[in-house]
């Protein structure tokens, strides 16, 4: 309240905490195989070369074959330190399922690429404030789509104002509908002109999926990922808003159509169960 009645402070906001994310399991018998995708040169700053802006935890090495597709990490929230985990994170299930969709949609060989963005440091959650930073350094260093498979039920206007920025820059932004389920909004996958996504399981809503007006797209919320020759699951509507995140860079690497015209051709065939 002080803050807010300076006048050298242009506004205040709550610093609202994004809950930890799923974390993947392990799969005994895994549907399919790995990400099997090649990486075509790419002209820096060819807006038919997207780059993925992916908000989240940062990513173990994903080997020899899609470790070419990311780009160096930028950490908005500290040192996180080395990972010696002998699971996926959640930015290494995320970035595979980006990459996977892209495979799906580009036809197994893309100039996509990501720029992985750690919000989370060493902590088990994220914030609105390390989200907002995250999305403004992704940007500023290239990103064309956004990646938010996160999400909480407070609304921050200063992460707003930043999405805003960003969609005012011709830059889609994804995000994760949530896992309640109910039709309360999820923040920032409400806010204006984000692309809410929601899960599907079977063709149907999943019964773990939030759903409501805000919800623009319902993809398959299982993801298959490897780690080590393990192979892993997460499950949830953030793996759903990787794919559509993929889905949409692959097309636009493919055939540098307008966002605007993927996003149609998505809600169509992408369309939420009623």
């Amino acid at each position: 309240a002080s803050l807010k009645s300076n006048s050298d402070v242009l506004a205040v906001d709550y610093n609202y905490v994004f809950d930890p994310p799923a974390t993947p399991q392990l799969l005994a018998n895994a549907p399919v195989g790995p990400v099997s995708l090649t990486l075509d040169p790419a002209t820096t700053g060819d807006p038919c070369n997207p780059i993925v802006g992916m908000i989240d935890m940062p990513p173990q090495s994903l080997g020899s074959q899609l470790d070419p597709f990311m780009l160096k990490l930028i950490s908005v929230a500290g040192d996180a330190g080395p990972n010696t985990s002998a699971f996926p994170t959640h930015g290494t299930a995320m970035a595979e399922t980006i990459l996977r969709a892209v495979s799906q949609a580009a036809g197994g060989s893309s100039s996509v690429r990501i720029l992985p963005v750690d919000v989370y440091g060493a902590s088990a959650t994220a914030t609105s404030w390390s989200v907002a930073l995250g999305i403004k350094a992704a940007v500023d260093n290239g990103a064309t789509v956004i990646n938010l498979s996160l999400g909480g039920p407070s609304d921050s206007s200063i992460l707003d104002s930043v999405i805003q920025q960003a969609i005012a820059a011709g830059i889609p932004v994804y995000a994760a509908a949530g896992n309640e389920p109910v039709s309360t909004p999820t923040y920032p996958a409400a806010a204006p002109g984000v692309i809410a996504v929601t899960a599907t399981q079977g063709g149907q809503l999943a019964p773990y999926a939030n759903f409501g007006s805000f919800v623009s797209l319902a993809l398959p919320g299982a993801s298959v990922v490897y780690l080590g020759g393990q192979a892993y699951i997460v499950q949830g509507t953030s793996p759903a808003t990787a794919y559509a995140t993929g889905v949409a860079a692959g097309t636009k690497g493919a055939n540098c159509l307008p966002w605007a015209q993927i996003q149609s051709a998505m809600q169509q065939k992408f369309a939420v169960p009623k």
